[in-house]
């Protein structure tokens, strides 16, 4: 998540006066500013069930010890203190399927749900793989018009694929970066919200993030699913099988219209967030079960061409054609949500860090990883 937030007085008295569109979502923004890991709490609800046959991860008898350089030892002490004071509140690692690491901060603890923001994009990419194994969908070269049809009438609409909303060279004018990013997340409406855009570029030729194409793909599989919802399909196809030991949550838009934010809207714990890059790592089978087709895993880690090569506040990377970063050395690759959360895999290394956190702090996250998987 890119997005940027706005200055909240002036939002307030335009919500008072009666100024703007959507107005509820303008409110939303007001009580609760820019998200934090309360983000669970903000939001309805659908409950993705734990696994039926859960597959804890174990524990090594010995834990892994991550030393500081002399100055920050110096001035922290400790590695779990310089976490904790560059805002983590989770960080865990898993390496050769073991949990070498694992540490929580505040008043976060092993059961508690994290909102994975816009690695739920990451999740959604995957859920689509499943779709398209079970052949819900055709394929993702299909235009999104026909599995729904209402846009169609909008310019340039029919010639959006699904490889184009899972790409975002979808052509759709929604940048991220301004206030549609905010008042997208808080919507109370997504239904008729993400249909609100038009499509200004050629598509296939113009990368442009935005949380409205990933929603879209929400309507794709809701329409297909025929009557079920998308949380219980991303129950029955991903946690259920990956073993998670905790339930999860898929925050909704309102209860009333009971869209899942597909873009943005994924909870779980930290060590079944981990679940996610073992499946990556393993090739969309984890502990001797298939979940995902791998070709669909290798296709995700391609580096896409459109989107090229971009500066991150993790430098420069990649962007993937399924919604991962790509180190520029090709080495890792890592899911990424706002406010620092991650799941990075160093496949070289067999290994995966999962943090969480409610800021930055002043800590190149995707370097740290990096040096943290050559020292094992």
């Amino acid at each position: 998540m890119m997005t940027r937030w706005v200055h909240f007085d002036r939002l307030a008295a335009l919500v008072l006066l009666g100024l703007v569109g959507n107005a509820c979502a303008y409110v939303r923004m007001v009580i609760h500013n820019a998200p934090s890991l309360a983000a669970p709490t903000y939001f309805d609800s659908r409950e993705v069930l734990p696994s039926a046959t859960p597959m804890p991860l174990q524990r090594a008898e010995r834990e892994a010890t991550f030393e500081l350089g002399s100055s920050l030892r110096k001035k922290y002490g400790s590695f779990d203190a310089w976490l904790e004071a560059n805002h983590t509140r989770a960080f865990v690692v898993v390496h050769n399927d073991v949990i070498i690491y694992e540490r929580y901060f505040g008043e976060v603890s092993s059961t508690t749900l994290l909102p994975s923001f816009s690695m739920s994009k990451t999740y959604a990419a995957v859920l689509i793989g499943c779709a398209l194994r079970d052949g819900l969908i055709a394929s993702v070269d299909q235009p999104v018009t026909d599995y729904i049809p209402e846009p169609a009438a909008k310019p340039r609409y029919d010639q959006v694929t699904l490889d184009q909303l899972l790409r975002m060279t979808s052509g759709i004018d929604f940048d991220e970066e301004t206030s549609a990013g905010g008042v997208f997340y808080y919507c109370t409406d997504l239904r008729n919200r993400m249909y609100a855009y038009d499509v200004k570029w050629i598509p296939g030729q113009h990368y442009l993030y935005g949380s409205v194409n990933v929603q879209l793909l929400w309507d794709v599989l809701h329409r297909r699913l025929s009557g079920s919802t998308v949380a219980a399909y991303f129950e029955k196809s991903i946690w259920d099988p990956i073993g998670a030991e905790h339930a999860a949550s898929w925050s909704l838009d309102s209860k009333s219209s009971g869209v899942e934010k597909l873009s943005a809207g994924f909870n779980a714990t930290a060590r079944d967030h981990a679940r996610l890059g073992l499946l990556f790592l393993h090739q969309g089978t984890l502990q001797g079960r298939a979940v995902v087709p791998k070709q669909w895993i290798e296709e995700s880690l391609v580096a896409d061409p459109i989107a090229g090569v971009v500066r991150t506040a993790d430098g420069v990377v990649r962007r993937t054609r399924r919604q991962w970063f790509l180190t520029l050395d090709g080495r890792s690759y890592f899911a990424k949500g706002y406010h620092g959360q991650y799941i990075f895999v160093a496949p070289d290394k067999n290994v995966v860090f999962v943090r969480f956190g409610d800021g930055y702090g002043s800590v190149d996250w995707t370097s740290l990883f990096d040096r943290l998987a050559r020292s094992l």
